[in-house]
């Protein structure tokens, strides 16, 4: 009987492509699981997947929607100070940390998808706001969603 290995005898002397780590590197736009608060599954169960512009989408709402330093799972790169938005002590102070925040936290993508953050727009409630983010990517690809900050 001969004995079965679960990697090759000669791995050693593998090389890594050069050229396929480069794609790698700069891979950009990747697609991913679809979701809306939950995975998006089809008639026989299964996860559906999203675009690469909607995985992107979907990476922008978790980050704005993310306090950050809250979870050990994230770098500390991900997520805004909700917290701290919400307890401004004007409107026109929340929006502009919500700015900088967003700005910050969507710019340190590490796919280097986001070329820079446009418009945004609040709908303030009173305890809560949405806000509506233009965000532009780095082929030109324009985004716009929304992302709802209450009170916790």
């Amino acid at each position: 009987m001969q004995d079965e290995y679960l990697f090759p005898e000669d791995l050693e002397d593998f090389e890594p492509d050069e050229e396929a780590a480069e794609t790698e590197e700069s891979a950009g736009y990747l697609g991913a699981a679809a979701f809306d608060k939950d995975f998006i599954r089809n008639g026989q169960n299964q996860v559906q997947s999203a675009s690469p512009v909607d995985a992107w989408r979907q990476w922008c709402i978790n980050c704005l929607s993310m306090e950050r330093y809250a979870s050990p799972l994230y770098s500390t790169d991900f997520g805004i100070a909700i917290t701290e938005i919400l307890r401004a002590a004007t409107r026109e102070e929340a929006e502009a940390i919500f700015r900088a925040e967003a700005k910050e936290a969507l710019e340190a993508d590490s796919y280097g998808r986001t070329d820079y953050v446009g418009e945004m727009t609040f709908d303030w409630d009173r305890d809560s706001v949405v806000v509506t983010v233009e965000v532009v990517g780095i082929d030109g690809a324009t985004i716009d969603f929304e992302v709802n900050l209450e009170g916790r």
